[in-house]
């Protein structure tokens, strides 16, 4: 094991819970959400939830620290918070995505962009479920924001508001051992799919893209697009071969990117339950994509 990584790792997670803690705590207290994003958004969905998807354009750990803290000063439910939480991804993929494409084109050519726009499917598919499920604000809460909800938030926010020191004691024990966790054992998991998985459907050469696409898509995209170039693969096996290894990774993924700030932003109990809702509403849309990339390659499409 990489200690140096490990340390590193384990750093920087410190370091983007706390600021995302105190982000939150400061847009909490100036009501930020309510004064500048109660006029862009729709009336159903609530503020705070608007605020923390502006802010992960940039980070979604900050915005998960803004919920962290509205959640803690009882201005959001526990389920708003979690649908909250499932949709902050979506626009910093977003951001990122022009350039993913561009990758993934140069790489792997069809096939490569192709799979880019199958990754652009799952990551909003996963955002919309989770905006359904949001639950949707009244008129009055979402809009208005009438002094009596104001004062009876305010209250509650008084009397069991925790500090944030007090909670960073209670989470980062657990958010340390959860990265470590995710750092050490992930690269054995993944190596364990590469080598197990083996169907006769496509050639050796789509398995080799797919074992290497659980663990590290760039690189299974630069062996697609030499497997396309010297004639071991078509278009539509590589596609397959990439959508079918990046499926198989997603479980070990969401712990390597989620579990170490999830269970540091909020208590143990949600962040588990976090986990399991975010791979249980990426998993409808994975195996939509396996499908049509199955009608792909056994028509030959692309």
């Amino acid at each position: 094991m990489n200690h140096h990584g490990l340390l590193a790792g384990e750093l920087t997670l410190t370091l983007e819970i706390v600021l995302g803690l105190v982000l939150g705590e400061i847009v909490m207290k100036l009501r930020i959400a309510e004064l500048i994003m109660k006029r862009f958004i729709p009336r159903s969905i609530n503020p705070v939830t608007a605020l923390a998807l502006s802010v992960s354009f940039a980070s979604s750990k900050t915005g998960a620290g803004i919920i962290s803290s509205a959640l803690e000063q009882n201005q959001i439910t526990q389920k708003q918070a979690v649908w909250s939480t499932l949709m902050l991804s979506f626009p910093s993929y977003l951001k990122r995505w022009p350039g993913t494409f561009a990758l993934a084109l140069s790489m792997a050519g069809r096939a490569g962009a192709f799979f880019a726009f199958s990754q652009l499917i799952i990551a909003a598919g996963r955002f919309i479920i989770a905006f359904i499920f949001l639950p949707k604000e009244k008129d009055s809460q979402a809009v208005n924001f009438n002094q009596e909800i104001t004062i009876k938030h305010s209250d509650s926010a008084r009397n069991k508001h925790t500090s944030i020191f007090h909670r960073l004691i209670k989470t980062l024990p657990l958010a340390w051992l959860f990265f470590a966790l995710a750092y050490s054992l992930v690269p054995v998991i993944n190596k364990f799919f590469s080598q197990v998985i083996n169907f006769p459907f496509i050639p050796l050469a789509g398995w080799t893209v797919a074992g290497t696409s659980i663990a590290r898509v760039s690189a299974a995209l630069a062996l697609a697009g030499g497997a396309i170039a010297s004639g071991e693969l078509n278009n539509s096996q590589a596609l397959f071969s990439l959508i079918l290894g990046s499926g198989l990774g997603s479980a070990t993924r969401i712990l390597r990117m989620n579990a170490g700030y999830y269970f540091g932003l909020f208590e143990s109990k949600l962040a588990r339950k976090l986990l399991l809702m975010n791979f249980a509403t990426l998993l409808p849309m994975i195996i939509i994509n396996l499908i049509f990339a199955g009608i792909a390659l056994l028509f030959n499409l692309i």
